[in-house]
């Protein structure tokens, strides 16, 4: 499985400005690896799209970014926000795991935003994380030593540690849970 094979990350935009929302919209419309499946200006009507529309990621202004606590149950979330913005702070510490400047991030630093809290959230090491992006793109265990340097063993290694710290039996869970796709939290009752 390639990535071009892979269901794209899907995305919520939650911005006051209409103009800053068509922009980051047109942005990752042009990205086969993101599919924006709502937006909204309304930040009250965020958390109901949340709800409803399960978003991998969730993008929120940063007048939204009070409800990065409520949102991040549900899905990734990134503060939309200049440089120095003092909503970004509270954003981070409340549950986001981002922060991006509307017109300055692209859909690969979304992506390798998504990528970095998914290995922090799910306790990956630096060179496990390299081993999942691999394993993400596709790759065999072989192929993974060769490009590495490493032996197939070691990379088998690697894959069961990974496996155990995800919790899965399967490439294909492994890499869902990698792209963001699944939650790592508990289903609600």
């Amino acid at each position: 499985m390639s990535v071009d094979e892979t269901a794209p990350l899907r995305v919520l935009v939650v911005d006051a400005d209409p103009r800053i929302r068509a922009d980051v919209i047109a942005l990752l419309e042009s990205s086969d690896e993101l599919s924006v499946v709502a937006e909204t200006s309304d930040a009250s009507s965020a958390l109901a799209l949340a709800e409803r529309l399960r978003p991998d990621i969730v993008l929120v202004d940063a007048a939204a970014s009070r409800l990065s606590t409520p949102l991040s149950r549900a899905a990734r979330v990134f503060v939309l926000a200049a440089t120095g913005d003092d909503a970004v702070e509270p954003a981070v510490r409340d549950g986001a795991c981002g922060h991006l400047v509307p017109g300055a991030f692209t859909p690969h630093d979304l992506i390798r935003g998504v990528r970095d809290a998914s290995r922090v959230s799910l306790g990956l090491s630096a060179r496990e994380a390299e081993v999942m992006d691999l394993i993400a793109t596709g790759r065999s265990n072989g192929e993974i030593a060769r490009q590495l340097f490493l032996s197939e063993k070691t990379i088998k290694n690697h894959v069961n540690r990974i496996y155990a710290k995800l919790g899965v039996s399967s490439r294909a869970t492994a890499i869902a849970l990698w792209r963001g796709m699944m939650s790592v939290m508990p289903a609600k009752d």
